[in-house]
């Protein structure tokens, strides 16, 4: 999309239902980093604008010129709805929570359609620092963090992953497309190629491939960058060009439990990316086992020449949204995960014993930002995965023993003040500290509605430069491109996800500094709506 989605609002002075779809919607377009534009439309005032697009009832809302909800289906879900209600009821009440995810979720399927046109946009794009990092030896040798290092425990890369996939089967085919660009323009290029020479050495492309399979074994296991990203990868060549690559102990899906779905999309679509930029043929790379699906290990199917539609929006939109088992499933996960680093960081139950529980930063900020930049709406995307991980309940526990250590005798649910300090409390508890997702978190409380959450050494900002992305470039045509100034979005929905479960009201999370925009600090400020 090399302009801002344009969402569309027809709403009418009468309309019970109108009021929420108006608030969700502008929850979604103030996440999207600019990538999508809310236009709200009083059809008694606009009667030739609503025909003009055959809108006789109302809420009615389309994504460009996609219908995303009509009055009918709004209706469905608020059979019980009143005026009075619309003010008291929060988006995590039964009837607001189903309307905000069914909202969001077409307006992610809707973004994985218009965005498959231009794609290879990512060309386009000055690949941001991280990617510039790891090809600079002295700047892998520099640490960027130097209160808590520059490794952060897997379960919080794992967090992000599986909470991206727990939004919506679609989410998998972000995954994939974002890291077959982030392999086909990324920095594995290079890191490949000095990892083994030979691939270019030779012109035989039985060869080649060969070549590209050690490539491989070494990116993704031990290699000298430290990254940690598996302990072991060994490869079975079927055919000449037919291979399996085994994976043991990957950090993204380690001793996750099971979901019905792999969750190494990512990595798949990397795979896939640098066989076709590297070797001039597409491949079809599945990841055919995984813990996902119930393994002990995770396996990729590689044919060269060959195409596959396992991760292409088309085969995952038949199933267009999770059943209530599939959600329990993922919440299971998500609570497998969060259990999974509390019993490594305080239990010292090691999840991977041969080479620890850690992973380099610029493992997770490969992912991250080559989620965020393979299309403007995936702000949104992983803010709203944030969010999601923030609604577990897993580690509750944990802030029930912060509030009984420093005898804060408040209900649940809290109050907004009380919800932000024991917040704060709970960022800067030692187990937090230890799993390294970031550095120390103040809080400053400046109203009975308002708040600013202050991150130090993020792990997902620090060492990031985005003066580097050419916008100009990324948005070829565009009179003012949009810019992108905030890069943490899945914590920016992490706390409010989290606050909203304490204080059971609706609130609104923005990012509004960021490290990666040359602040010391990440900034989040926090407010009732």
């Amino acid at each position: 999309m090399s302009e801002p989605i344009k969402i569309i609002l027809f709403k009418g002075p009468h309309c019970a239902t109108c009021k929420p779809v108006a608030r969700h919607l502008k929850r979604i377009v103030e996440t999207s980093q600019g990538g999508a534009n809310l236009t709200t439309i009083d059809t008694d005032e606009n009667r030739e604008i609503a025909l003009k697009y055959g809108v006789y009832n109302v809420p009615h809302v389309l994504f460009n010129d996609e219908v995303i909800l009509t009055a009918k289906q709004a209706a469905s879900m608020f059979s019980s709805f009143t005026m009075e209600s619309a003010d008291k009821t929060t988006m995590f009440s039964t009837d607001q929570y189903d309307l905000f995810n069914y909202l969001f979720n077409k307006l992610i399927e809707a973004g994985v359609k218009a965005s498959e046109t231009d794609r290879d946009r990512w060309r386009k794009l000055s690949i941001i620092s991280v990617s510039e990092r790891l090809l600079n030896i002295e700047e892998l040798e520099t640490v960027t963090r130097p209160a808590v290092g520059d490794y952060v425990h897997l379960g919080h890369l794992q967090s992000i992953v599986t909470s991206l996939l727990a939004i919506n089967p679609s989410a998998k085919s972000y995954l994939f497309r974002s890291g077959e660009l982030a392999g086909k323009f990324g920095s594995a290029q290079s890191w490949i190629h000095r990892y083994n020479p030979k691939i270019m050495a030779t012109h035989r492309m039985k060869s080649r491939f060969k070549e590209m399979l050690k490539g491989l074994k070494v990116l993704y296991g031990p290699n000298p960058m430290g990254d940690n990203i598996a302990s072991e990868l060994n490869y079975t060549q079927v055919a000449p060009y037919h291979a399996q690559l085994q994976i043991k102990d990957s950090g993204l899906a380690i001793l996750n439990s099971d979901i019905g779905q792999d969750v190494c999309g990512f990595i798949s679509g990397e795979i896939a990316g640098l066989m076709e930029v590297t070797l001039g043929e597409k491949a079809a790379v599945v990841e055919t086992k995984c813990w996902g699906l119930g393994d002990d290990y995770c396996e990729f199917d590689i044919r060269l020449g060959e195409e596959s539609d396992h991760y292409h929006p088309s085969r995952i939109e038949s199933k267009e949204f999770f059943s209530d088992s599939d959600r329990l499933r993922f919440d299971l996960s998500l609570s497998t995960i969060s259990r999974n680093m509390f019993d490594s960081i305080l239990n010292r139950k090691r999840m991977r014993p041969g080479i620890g529980d850690l992973v380099r930063i610029s493992v997770l900020q490969h992912i991250i930002t080559s989620v965020k930049f393979s299309d403007p709406f995936n702000s949104t995307l992983l803010s709203y995965a944030g969010q999601n991980y923030g609604q577990i309940l897993e580690d509750v526990g944990s802030i029930s023993r912060i509030m009984m250590r420093r005898n804060l005798n408040y209900p649940f649910p809290m109050d907004f003040t009380q919800a932000c300090e024991v917040l704060g409390y709970y960022f800067n508890n030692p187990g937090r500290i230890l799993s390294r997702i970031h550095g120390d978190v103040t809080v400053d409380i400046i109203d009975d509605e308002t708040a600013i959450f202050k991150v130090w050494e993020s792990a997902a900002t620090s060492g990031i430069d985005l003066s580097t992305v050419d916008l100009s470039a990324l948005f070829p045509g565009i009179e003012k491109p949009i810019k992108v100034t905030t890069l943490d979005d899945f914590m920016a929905g992490f706390i409010n996800g989290r606050l909203n479960l304490l204080v059971e009201d609706e609130i609104i999370v923005r990012e509004i500094k960021c490290q990666a925009n040359g602040h010391p600090y990440c900034e989040f400020e926090a407010e009732l709506d």
